[in-house]
């Protein structure tokens, strides 16, 4: 899907400036927005601020997910001038995101092109705010905040968190010899299921730490951490933008990313039933922690997530706050007796429309706080259940039918959670407009 811009610009643009360098310049924002989450129409508004902020009006912008292409008609009797850059992925930085949300608005209030481009590169080239290891320790500890919603035994929290640290570090290493993320999710959601395998037969076998511990919710928070990484929000919200192309290859490769871990749980309950150590279905619910821990577990997945994706404190704290905004909403629904779906849904549009009123003013990434407030309403529960009801305890005990159900429920969340969080932050773009006029009407009267 492509969106031009045709107004002219709100600064005032540099004089005379070389086409291509801002084009170029423009897309290496847009190049480092997209491969962070960003949808492909923001990426294309941000790319358009800086083009228009240099005088360049008519600019072109097309986006396809792996490539960015952008073309500017000087004249009519010349030549366009185009340039593209392929998109790749790198690994996801909220604060280096921040301080290119903030480079945007300072190219919108007439920085020149050298320094902007200066900036740009200092941006690219700066290390992280904090070491790997903490982002690891943040990623692995979803998953005990994940099972902290359904109990507060230490031994699986402990277990869940011990068992994600390995995974993280597998899966750092796969990505160090750019192992395609279908096998990193394959061997990562294995690892968890054997894991939890183990437990069950250790506590069969009468070993005190792990008798009566109940594995499923360790493999549910390992779900939900593989899950983390996952673009459905950023899919949905591209496809209603009309961006088929760029939502197409997310939608893609969240299944594939999911079929990698489906593969991975159903090859390795086959491996432990042949080994003797199958892992039982509960066909009972699992019985949630009492609020109060709820709300923290919610709290601390936003947290950790975004300590995972290298956040600043404020976006951490912003987080945090959506993502509790966001429970509170469902916790009401749910006590209103609403469905699951719409409930969801709900739970994702609140935070979604408050999170276009904070971006306007803070330049944190409003993408990323949305992402940290959906996080906790992610059906991995409904997923588990549903592979384990598909494969049965024991071979050729399944139930497909049960199994069906449990999925295309898991599939209904999925798609409420983003399409929620894509109408909310529709409707939020002209509410944060029609604040921002009010705002600059009041500071100008005196």
């Amino acid at each position: 899907m492509s969106t031009s811009d045709g107004q002219s610009a709100a600064a005032a643009p540099v004089v005379d400036p070389d086409p291509y360098a801002v084009l170029q310049l423009g897309m290496r924002i847009g190049d480092e927005l997209l491969a962070a989450g960003m949808s492909a129409n923001d990426v294309v508004l941000f790319i358009l601020k800086v083009t228009q902020a240099y005088g360049l009006t008519g600019v072109h912008v097309d986006v396809t997910y792996t490539a960015i292409s952008a073309s500017y008609l000087p004249d009519p009797d010349r030549p366009p001038v185009t340039a593209i850059r392929i998109v790749r992925p790198t690994e996801v930085d909220y604060t280096r995101v921040r301080r290119l949300l903030r480079l945007v608005k300072q190219i919108e209030r007439g920085l020149p092109l050298p320094e902007a481009r200066a900036a740009l590169q200092r941006i690219r080239s700066a290390p992280h705010p904090y070491p790997r290891w903490i982002a690891l320790v943040g990623n692995a500890g979803v998953g005990p905040a994940v099972s902290l919603l359904f109990t507060t035994n230490w031994k699986v929290l402990a277990l869940s968190f011990a068992s994600g640290l390995v995974v993280d570090v597998l899966i750092d290493w796969f990505d160090r010899r750019r192992v395609p993320p279908f096998f990193r999710q394959f061997f990562a959601a294995g690892f968890i299921t054997l894991v939890a395998a183990g437990i069950t037969h250790a506590g069969r076998q009468g070993v005190a730490f792990f008798v009566g511990l109940d594995p499923t919710l360790i493999v549910v928070g390992g779900i939900v951490m593989l899950l983390a990484g996952v673009m459905m929000v950023g899919a949905v919200q591209d496809a209603i933008d009309q961006f088929y192309v760029t939502a197409s290859a997310r939608v893609l490769e969240v299944f594939l990313r999911t079929g990698g871990i489906v593969a991975g749980i159903v090859s390795a309950l086959a491996l432990a039933q042949y080994l003797g150590v199958p892992l039982s279905i509960s066909a009972e619910p699992f019985h949630p922690s009492p609020p109060e821990a709820r709300f923290v577990a919610v709290g601390l997945i936003a947290t950790m997530y975004a300590i995972s994706v290298y956040a600043d404190l404020v976006t951490i704290l912003l987080s945090a706050t959506m993502a509790l905004i966001g429970w509170a909403v469902f916790t009401e629904a749910v006590r209103l007796e609403v469905a699951t779906v719409p409930a969801n849904a709900l739970a994702a549009l609140i935070p979604a429309v408050l999170t276009a009123l904070i971006v306007r003013r803070t330049q944190v990434p409003g993408f990323g706080l949305i992402t940290a407030a959906v996080l906790p309403l992610v059906p991995g529960l409904a997923i588990y259940r549903g592979l384990l009801q598909l494969v049965g305890p024991e071979p050729g005990s399944g139930d497909p039918s049960a199994a069906g159900s449990t999925l295309l429920l898991a599939l209904g969340i999925a798609v409420g959670i983003g399409a929620g969080a894509s109408l909310g932050t529709y409707l939020g773009r002209p509410i944060a407009a029609t604040v921002r006029r009010i705002t600059f009407r009041s500071r100008r009267r005196p």
